[in-house]
């Protein structure tokens, strides 16, 4: 079974009363009453690896909510983590990742390794989600399931 990472937008406002109620969190995701979401599959390891944390880590996190916790990000933080991510090129994530040790124990790290255009293509989605979400103004969850 693989461990996907996940990315839902929501309001600053159901952010600030999901911090205050982390039950809130479960429904949100659970009826799917967000504004839109994507996921990076399990790229999410090598993605980490490649981008010095930047996308994945961010945000409060709260170990009680869904199956493995979940980080709440800010509209604020997301500004700031869109205008990190939007440094990055698919060239560069491309050259970091023909960089790493075949010997790493990064999460998949094989697969991508062989299929480059698989993780530009979560690359992407993960940029596009938080382009979309800063230009909105919203906040966001990701969570891992």
């Amino acid at each position: 079974m693989s461990m996907n990472l996940f990315f839902v937008a929501c309001t600053q406002n159901e952010l600030n009363e999901m911090v205050e109620n982390h039950e809130l969190i479960d429904g949100m995701v659970e009826s799917e009453s967000y504004a839109f979401a994507t996921d990076v599959e399990t790229a999410w390891d090598v993605l980490r690896n490649i981008l010095g944390g930047a996308g994945i880590e961010a945000g409060q996190y709260i170990d009680d909510a869904l199956f493995n916790g979940c980080s709440l990000i800010s509209s604020d933080e997301v500004k700031v983590q869109a205008g990190k991510l939007s440094k990055w090129s698919n060239e560069t994530v491309s050259e970091c990742l023909r960089g790493i040790s075949k010997d790493s124990d990064l999460y998949h790290l094989e697969a991508f390794q062989g299929a480059e255009e698989y993780l530009l293509d979560q690359f992407e989605k993960m940029v596009a989600f938080y382009k979309e979400a800063a230009e909105k103004g919203l906040a966001a969850i990701s969570y891992a399931a």
